[in-house]
């Protein structure tokens, strides 16, 4: 006979909500947290979630914050590594190779890596990018030994990522001058 009185499995119901405060709490700080951290700068779905379970929150919270993130279009991947790629080849450039290791590092995957990588190839040529490194840097060896000066041109160019083909270019290049 039912009665004045709630059942035992609606005073679960009742109850649910208040238990579940906390994780609403959570989610709603790991929110503010990934906002945080997408404000001072772009970041891949990796780095964010890397970031967010530093900081101490479970997985189903970085889950559900990651989700809603890549939902609104916040957090993007291809995006990011266009960006990535752009931000580096105005700020310090580099060649692919580092290109491919950075974006690699911070979980973009590969097919994403090549896209970012192909359209920076139709703006930018690496042999001229490099070129331009390179003569800056030998003007700047001018007082040591001419193939001491070349030596470290190659080692510097390989070490920024360009192509073996494209450094050996510049290298004959420059010993021609």
């Amino acid at each position: 006979m039912e009665g004045p009185f709630p059942k035992e499995a609606d005073l679960r119901r009742e109850v649910a909500p208040k238990e579940t405060d906390p994780l609403r709490k959570s989610l709603q700080k790991a929110k503010n947290n990934a906002y945080s951290l997408l404000r001072s700068r772009p970041r891949s779905e990796h780095e964010l979630r890397q970031r967010l379970g530093m900081k101490g929150y479970g997985t189903e919270v970085v889950e559900a914050i990651v989700c809603e993130l890549k939902r609104s279009g916040e957090i993007d991947d291809g995006k990011f590594a266009r960006l990535w790629v752009e931000s580096r080849m105005h700020s310090n450039p580099v060649g692919d190779i580092v290109l491919r290791d950075e974006l690699k590092a911070k979980g973009v995957s590969g097919p994403l890596i090549e896209a970012a990588l192909e359209e920076k190839a139709a703006n930018y040529d690496e042999y001229k990018v490099a070129l331009h490194m390179a003569e800056e840097r030998f003007g700047r060896l001018k007082k040591i030994d001419r193939k001491k000066a070349l030596k470290r041109i190659y080692d510097f160019l390989w070490r920024r990522g360009f192509a073996q083909d494209t450094v050996q270019r510049i290298i004959d290049e420059l010993v021609r001058t």
